[in-house]
Order: C-alpha cells, then sequence, then structure tokens
C-alpha cells in the first residue's frame, strides 16, 4: 500500500514548478518534486498519510510460548496488536500445586494485558495434570481488550483478585467463564460479542459486572453466578435463549434497552436492591416464575404479555431491614410491578 502511494504522487506532479516541496516519507524515500497548486499537495499529504497509517496498524505473529515465558519470569505481559497462532495454556505458565485431592492451582503473578491481539488458537486457563484438574489463579489484572478470538475460550474455575476486562472483545468460538471467582471491584465485558455460546454459570463476583452493549448470538448462561455489586446488561442483544436463573445480584440490576429475541430465564432469581427494565423488548416468553424481589423492580415502557409472573414475590424493606421475612408472610406486588400500557 506504501508502494502505492509514493507511485501515485509521482504520477500526481506537474513539471511546471510554482514552488518546490521536500516530503521525508520514513521509508528511506526522500521525494523532491514541483507541485502545480496546492490541491495536488493536500492530495499528497492525504496519500502519505494512508500510507503511515497502513504501515502503524500491520500486526506482527508471536507463539504462545513467548507469552509463557515471560510469565514464567514474573515480568507482566504487555501486547498490542500482535496475531497469537498457536494455543495458549496458561496453566503451563506455572508450577502447579496441590489444592486438594483432585485439583491443582497454578499461581500467575503477572500482570496480563492484551490490547487488539488475534487469537488464532485456544485460550485456556486450566486443563490436567494426570488425573487432576488444573486450574489458574491469577494474582493481578486479567485484561483482553479489543481481542478477536478464533479458537475457544476457556477460563473455567479461575480465580482472579484483578481487574478483570474483557471489553470490546469478540468470541467467535465458544466462550466459558463458569465456577470462576472475581475479587475485583468491576469486571467489564461492554461491547463484546459472542458469536457462538457464551457461558457464566456459577461464578462468584465480590464487586460489579458490567456487559452495556454486549451481544449474544447463540445461549448466554448466567445461571446460578453471585454478583455483589451492580448487573448492568444495558443496551444487550440476546439473539437466542438468556439464561439469568438462580442468580443472586445484590447491588442494582440494569436491563434498560436490551433486546431479547428469544426466550428470556429469569426464574428463582434474587435481586437484593432495585431492578430496572426500562424500554426493554421481550420478543420471546420471558420468566420470572419464583423470582424475589428484596427491593423494587420496575418495568417501563415495557409490553408485559410475554412475561411469566407466576409467584413472584417482592419483600418490603425498611430502614431496618427485611420486613415480614421471617414468618413467609411477604407483601406480594406482582400487580404493581407492571405499569399500566395506557
Amino acid at each position: 500500500m506504501c508502494q502505492i502511494a509514493v507511485s501515485r504522487i509521482k504520477e500526481l506532479l506537474l513539471m511546471e514548478p510554482r514552488f518546490i516541496y521536500t516530503v521525508e516519507t520514513g521509508f528511506n524515500y526522500q521525494i523532491k518534486y514541483n507541485f502545480q497548486d496546492m490541491k495536488t499537495l493536500l492530495f499528497t499529504c492525504i496519500l502519505l498519510f494512508v500510507c503511515f497509517g497502513c504501515s502503524g496498524t500491520e500486526k506482527k505473529e508471536m507463539k504462545a510460548s513467548e507469552i509463557v515465558k515471560t510469565v514464567k519470569k514474573g515480568k507482566p505481559v504487555l501486547i498490542v496488536n500482535r496475531i497469537i497462532f498457536d494455543d495458549l495454556d496458561l496453566t503451563t505458565a506455572g508450577k502447579p500445586f496441590v489444592r486438594n485431592a483432585n485439583m491443582l492451582q497454578v499461581e500467575i503473578p503477572s500482570n496480563i494485558y492484551f490490547d487488539g491481539c488475534v487469537f488464532l488458537g485456544k485460550v485456556t486457563s486450566n486443563g490436567k495434570h494426570g488425573n487432576r484438574s488444573v486450574q489458574s489463579c491469577f494474582r493481578n489484572n486479567l485484561s483482553f481488550v479489543g481481542c478477536d478470538f478464533r479458537g475457544d475460550v476457556d477460563f473455567d474455575g479461575a480465580t482472579v483478585f484483578g481487574a478483570v476486562n474483557f471489553g470490546r472483545s469478540v468470541f467467535r468460538e465458544n466462550a466459558s467463564f463458569t465456577d470462576m471467582t472475581v475479587w475485583a471491584k468491576d469486571s467489564y465485558f461492554s461491547e463484546m460479542k459472542a458469536e457462538k455460546n457464551f457461558l457464566m454459570v456459577n461464578s462468584f463476583f465480590a464487586g460489579s459486572l458490567h456487559f452495556t452493549d454486549a451481544a449474544f448470538d447463540r445461549l448466554a448462561s448466567f445461571q446460578e453466578t453471585s454478583v455483589r455489586g451492580k448487573l448492568v446488561f444495558n443496551n444487550g442483544v440476546f439473539a437466542e435463549r438468556a439464561g439469568f436463573d438462580l442468580m443472586e445480584v445484590y447491588g442494582s440490576a440494569f436491563f434498560n434497552y436490551v433486546k431479547f429475541d428469544g426466550t428470556a430465564d429469569f426464574s428463582n432469581t434474587r435481586f437484593m436492591y432495585a431492578v430496572n427494565f426500562v424500554k426493554t423488548v421481550f420478543n420471546a416468553q420471558a420468566s420470572f416464575e419464583k423470582a424475589m424481589f428484596m427491593h423494587s423492580v420496575h418495568f417501563e415502557e415495557v409490553d408485559h404479555s410475554r412475561l411469566n409472573l407466576t409467584d413472584v414475590r417482592i419483600i418490603q424493606l425498611s430502614n431496618d431491614g427485611i420486613l415480614n421475612s421471617d414468618d413467609g408472610t411477604v407483601i406480594e406486588r406482582t400487580r404493581n410491578i407492571l405499569p399500566s400500557n395506557n
């Protein structure tokens, strides 16, 4: 592309001089030509800008083993705009120690940060060591920002003490974050896209979990996951089944402007604080059967014809805590949580 730009510059140059201008291209070219007018100069500068842009965005390939070596040395991983063309197995980045009779754990102290990288193989943080399972414990941040995952992604069973960020990443195959434990204040999956199944089942987040503007093309399941902070799915799109059943959310939950094209399951979910469904679109059946709202729940500008609210419970709160919970005489407000469509 850069060679084409330089060739095009030569074609635009005219022989009758009005002034002379010298351009250092950075590619060992020194162009000294006559420009007929400012329009030619402007167009030439645009082509040079494109040339520089093409050069700056090229992604270089690297082996996963280079990443593993860096982690083994205890150094931080900071990789930008690279193509990792083989499988990245993070369980090989440390020496496993015995966690219990059936489980080994690998400690990873390094700060892990990838930005704009393409992973052609699988990315995993668990595996097998003989007859024992191996899981990873990340003592620092775990970030894959704006990455393109072409193979399966598997962080099942991982423990993370730092921040988790998979924002703007694309998962082209199955992605699983099941049985994770994350101690960070905030975990980000905002603007991510999952083209295959996305699982975050039975995981624990000590802080808030953000999925703003996330898109799911296949199954998305968050069954039995516990979030001690806020849960944010604003502007999300679920093309197929979405499972939030048996979740526990201790902070506010936001499903504003979310579009559910497949079925949505909120059955037996416990929301400990305010829940908001503002202009949420349910294009298929959505079950809230036996869901418990310990605070307030708001359905605003929502077509509730597809909502199953069987045995929904809202337990009134006061400044002193829960009222009428110990004796089972919870306050039923099913009729009041849905505003009139008029």
